[in-house]
């Protein structure tokens, strides 16, 4: 009982951040829609804040998404079916994505006086990517059954 429990509560944190990574990026895609109703100086001002902010809350949320889908796939056993390889790809090309963001553009444009409009069209971009390939690892779950 107490392991089932203790499975449970793993697959659930997983879940979570999962839901977070993904939902995360689909916001920051939104806000860019929100601010083209400000000025560029203070729209670019809620867009650094934005990816900021969720690029930081990432770095607290990848290691444990890491760690609890290495958990899951050892408690799985070996042999697992063809979606569960797909979703850890995915995962992993996130991760790259998640990187290339952090270290990338919102560098970038932190440094920068006056951030240029190219660099949150990379991050949107980016942002984008994250989100359709974080859907195509949920669906590649659901395929997957819990097996």
């Amino acid at each position: 009982m107490t392991s089932s429990l203790t499975w449970g509560l793993i697959l659930a944190l997983h879940l979570l951040c999962i839901t977070y990574w993904v939902g995360g990026a689909i916001f920051c895609l939104q806000s860019r829609r929100t601010t083209r109703l400000l000025e560029a100086q203070q729209a670019s001002t809620v867009l650094l804040q934005t990816y900021g902010r969720f690029l930081k809350a990432l770095c607290h949320v990848v290691p444990l998404a890491v760690l609890t889908g290495i958990a899951l796939i050892i408690h799985a056993g070996a042999y697992l079916p063809w979606p569960f390889h797909l979703m850890a790809l995915c995962g992993v090309v996130m991760i790259g994505i998640f990187l290339s963001m952090l270290f990338g553009p919102l560098k970038a444009a932190r440094r920068a006086i006056r951030p240029q409009p190219q660099l949150f069209t990379s991050l949107h971009r980016r942002a984008a990517l994250m989100a359709i390939i974080g859907i195509i690892a949920i669906i590649a779950g659901a395929l997957g059954g819990g097996a």
